[in-house]
Protein backbone atom coordinates (compact mmCIF):
# COMPACT_ATOMS: atom_id res chain seq x y z
CA UNK A 1 0.00 0.00 0.00
CA UNK A 2 2.69 2.42 0.77
CA UNK A 3 4.69 1.29 -2.54
CA UNK A 4 1.63 2.56 -4.46
CA UNK A 5 1.25 5.40 -2.32
CA UNK A 6 4.35 6.36 -3.31
CA UNK A 7 4.54 6.07 -6.97
CA UNK A 8 0.85 8.01 -6.94
CA UNK A 9 3.23 11.37 -6.04
CA UNK A 10 4.88 14.06 -7.70
CA UNK A 11 8.20 13.53 -8.81
CA UNK A 12 10.03 15.56 -6.26
CA UNK A 13 7.76 14.28 -3.31
CA UNK A 14 8.22 10.97 -4.44
CA UNK A 15 11.89 11.30 -4.00
CA UNK A 16 11.30 12.07 -0.59
CA UNK A 17 8.77 9.25 0.42
CA UNK A 18 10.83 6.98 -1.04
CA UNK A 19 13.39 8.10 1.90
CA UNK A 20 11.21 8.43 4.60
CA UNK A 21 8.65 6.34 5.56
CA UNK A 22 6.19 6.45 8.65
CA UNK A 23 7.38 3.14 10.39
CA UNK A 24 11.24 4.22 10.77
CA UNK A 25 11.83 6.58 14.03
CA UNK A 26 13.66 9.81 13.03
CA UNK A 27 15.75 12.09 14.89
CA UNK A 28 15.50 16.03 14.47
CA UNK A 29 19.06 16.86 14.35
CA UNK A 30 18.97 20.65 15.10
CA UNK A 31 16.69 19.44 18.04
CA UNK A 32 17.78 15.99 18.87
CA UNK A 33 14.30 15.26 19.15
CA UNK A 34 13.10 11.59 18.20
CA UNK A 35 9.86 12.47 15.36
CA UNK A 36 7.72 10.17 13.15
CA UNK A 37 7.00 10.98 9.68
CA UNK A 38 3.10 12.64 9.33
CA UNK A 39 3.43 14.40 5.61
CA UNK A 40 5.12 15.63 2.66
CA UNK A 41 4.82 19.66 1.52
CA UNK A 42 5.26 20.68 -1.86
CA UNK A 43 6.46 24.40 -2.52
CA UNK A 44 5.13 25.75 -5.32
CA UNK A 45 9.01 25.82 -6.61
CA UNK A 46 9.33 22.53 -6.38
CA UNK A 47 10.61 21.94 -2.97
CA UNK A 48 9.47 19.29 -0.07
CA UNK A 49 9.30 19.79 3.47
CA UNK A 50 8.13 17.26 5.82
CA UNK A 51 5.67 17.46 8.75
CA UNK A 52 7.22 14.97 11.89
CA UNK A 53 5.23 13.70 15.17
CA UNK A 54 7.08 14.54 18.00
CA UNK A 55 5.70 12.84 21.24
CA UNK A 56 6.41 11.50 24.66
CA UNK A 57 6.43 7.56 23.26
CA UNK A 58 9.90 8.47 22.12
CA UNK A 59 10.84 11.74 24.19
CA UNK A 60 10.59 13.33 27.30
CA UNK A 61 8.73 16.44 26.39
CA UNK A 62 6.56 19.32 28.03
CA UNK A 63 3.63 18.75 25.58
CA UNK A 64 3.33 16.29 22.03
CA UNK A 65 3.57 18.58 18.95
CA UNK A 66 3.45 18.29 15.20
CA UNK A 67 6.44 20.22 13.27
CA UNK A 68 5.57 21.33 9.70
CA UNK A 69 8.18 23.12 7.58
CA UNK A 70 11.20 21.15 8.32
CA UNK A 71 14.05 20.25 5.64
CA UNK A 72 14.40 16.57 4.84
CA UNK A 73 18.98 17.25 5.30
CA UNK A 74 17.40 18.24 9.23
CA UNK A 75 16.16 14.51 9.68
CA UNK A 76 17.85 11.49 9.80
CA UNK A 77 16.88 7.67 11.57
CA UNK A 78 17.58 7.01 14.97
CA UNK A 79 17.01 3.95 16.83
CA UNK A 80 14.76 3.61 20.25
CA UNK A 81 15.00 5.25 23.04
CA UNK A 82 17.20 3.31 26.05
CA UNK A 83 15.18 1.28 28.59
CA UNK A 84 15.99 3.28 31.33
CA UNK A 85 15.22 6.63 29.37
CA UNK A 86 12.98 8.89 30.79
CA UNK A 87 9.72 9.47 28.45
CA UNK A 88 6.88 10.89 28.34
CA UNK A 89 4.66 14.19 28.14
CA UNK A 90 4.06 16.20 31.13
CA UNK A 91 1.06 18.30 29.99
CA UNK A 92 -2.11 16.99 28.63
CA UNK A 93 -3.83 18.86 26.24
CA UNK A 94 -5.85 20.53 28.07
CA UNK A 95 -2.96 21.49 30.15
CA UNK A 96 -1.21 22.75 27.19
CA UNK A 97 -4.30 25.28 26.73
CA UNK A 98 -4.50 26.08 30.02
CA UNK A 99 -0.50 27.43 29.36
CA UNK A 100 -1.38 29.22 26.27
CA UNK A 101 -4.17 31.01 27.88
CA UNK A 102 -2.08 32.39 30.74
CA UNK A 103 1.18 33.20 28.32
CA UNK A 104 -1.40 35.04 25.74
CA UNK A 105 -2.70 37.61 28.77
CA UNK A 106 0.86 37.73 29.74
CA UNK A 107 2.38 38.45 26.82
CA UNK A 108 -0.25 40.84 25.19
CA UNK A 109 -2.64 41.89 28.18
CA UNK A 110 -3.18 44.89 25.47
CA UNK A 111 -5.37 42.20 23.56
CA UNK A 112 -5.90 39.54 25.83
CA UNK A 113 -7.71 39.14 29.43
CA UNK A 114 -9.16 36.17 31.40
CA UNK A 115 -12.82 35.57 31.44
CA UNK A 116 -14.36 34.28 34.49
CA UNK A 117 -14.24 30.63 33.31
CA UNK A 118 -9.92 31.39 32.82
CA UNK A 119 -10.25 31.55 29.65
CA UNK A 120 -8.14 33.63 27.46
CA UNK A 121 -10.32 36.14 25.40
CA UNK A 122 -9.73 39.26 23.06
CA UNK A 123 -10.34 42.49 24.86
CA UNK A 124 -13.36 44.03 23.08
Amino acid sequence: MWAKWVRSRPACVRRLAESFNPWTLYRIKSTQQRCTMISFQEAKDGTVTLTVAVTGEYNALLMDRQVFGLSPDDIEETELPDPDEALGTFLCPEQVDENIDALRVLVRPDLWVMDKTGKAVRKS
